[in-house]
């Protein structure tokens, strides 16, 4: 299972341009953030979590990091929610945690149209005694990419 959840993340992470990572801060947090289409995902890793494979399906990953002292981090825990909009339609993302030794993710899944700007609106919450944070991007989502 290990192996496999290093598969996912390597393709999440270390993907082509297209799918390039993002990173937000907020506080003393560092929110990595992408969306890939989700055929990238080889189809055992997709079984073994459950992500259902599409030219027209996208996955969403979330990872949340606290800032310490010399540059380092560690991976955070999160509330994580958030919706995803075109110009018509507004649909909740869910996000499921996955949790791997020194790594916490959060992924959710989506279906689009070719060619569709979607305008992601994510709240993250790593400490239960403040507000959430809000993260908000736009991509254009595209079948094969």
């Amino acid at each position: 299972m290990t192996k496999l959840v290093i598969v996912l993340f390597s393709f999440i992470f270390f993907a082509a341009d297209s799918m390039a990572e993002n990173t937000k801060v907020f506080g003393d947090y560092d929110v990595h953030y992408n969306v890939l289409n989700s055929t990238f995902i080889s189809p055992e890793v997709a079984k073994a979590y459950g992500i259902v494979r599409g030219k027209n399906r996208a996955l969403i990953n979330i990872a949340v990091r606290r800032r310490l002292d010399k540059g380092v981090t560690t991976a955070k825990k999160a509330i994580v929610n958030g919706n995803s909009s075109d110009l018509i339609h507004t649909a909740a993302l869910k996000f499921d945690e996955i949790v791997e030794q020194e790594a916490i993710y959060y992924i959710a899944e989506l279906r689009f149209n070719n060619k569709e700007l979607r305008t992601f609106t994510i709240n993250i919450q790593p400490d239960p005694n403040i507000a959430p944070y809000t993260l908000k991007f736009s991509k254009t989502l595209y079948v094969d990419q």
